[in-house]
């Protein structure tokens, strides 16, 4: 076997390896996959033992199916593997009663901006002092439908005291800003995606940082230039 047939038999089985490892991830059946794909049982069991491979139209459709993103078939590790290292860099129980106190804080500076007593509101929202006294002071977790509750009487919304920070708050941050991307017109996801156009969304993000007059002089700028 020459150097570029054992390369091909290499590639063919650790994608099969990771074929098997996103099936088993996703909790499908061989069956469920021959189906999906319109081939055989056998077929899908020689796709992951690696005696012959799937043609990049067949990849994509098995990774939509198993729910994996495509980039898992160019990689190494198993999904198993990247989900406990995950799992290690989760932050310890003790971080839920920081964040307890840290909604808390939030949600007693928004009452008294607002001007409302702690016992009128308490009143208001149907409980005792001491209780939303704890949870201002978060020596109580505060159920999400009370939270919901007493945000909104304050104008706020879930999103102002959601995590910023850690583990938690990035991954939690890097899903909204995505959903939000997703909402874009398509036109706006393609020239955002294209590296070419990058110092053009620098300078956008730059000019929106600019106080009003700075920015109409600019404006009176190109004007100038234009005509």
């Amino acid at each position: 076997m020459s150097d570029y047939d054992t390369a091909l038999d290499l590639r063919a089985r650790l994608l099969g390896v990771l074929l098997r490892d996103a099936r088993l991830y996703a909790g499908k059946t061989v069956k469920d996959c021959a189906e999906v794909l319109g081939v055989t049982p056998a077929t899908i069991h020689a796709y992951e033992n690696g005696d012959k491979s799937p043609s990049l139209p067949e990849l994509e459709l098995l990774a939509y199916f198993c729910d994996v993103p495509l980039s898992h078939f160019w990689g190494t590790a198993a999904l198993s593997e990247k989900e406990e290292q995950q799992r290690a860099s989760l932050p310890p129980p003790a971080i839920l009663e920081i964040r307890d106190r840290m909604i808390g804080a939030k949600l007693r500076q928004a009452r008294q901006n607002a001007g409302l007593k702690l016992k009128e509101f308490a009143a208001e929202l149907g409980i005792s002092p001491g209780t939303l006294t704890a949870y201002e002071y978060g020596e109580r977790p505060l159920p999400l439908p009370e939270l919901e509750v007493i945000l909104n009487r304050l104008g706020l919304t879930v999103e102002d005291v959601l995590e910023p920070y850690g583990v938690v708050g990035e991954w939690e941050s890097e899903h909204r800003l995505f959903e939000r991307f997703k909402r874009l017109p398509p036109e706006l996801r393609e020239f955002v995606t294209e590296p070419i156009n990058e110092h053009y969304l620098h300078l956008a993000r730059h000019l929106s940082q600019l106080p009003t007059e700075q920015l109409r002089a600019v404006a009176t700028g190109l004007l100038e230039i234009t005509y």
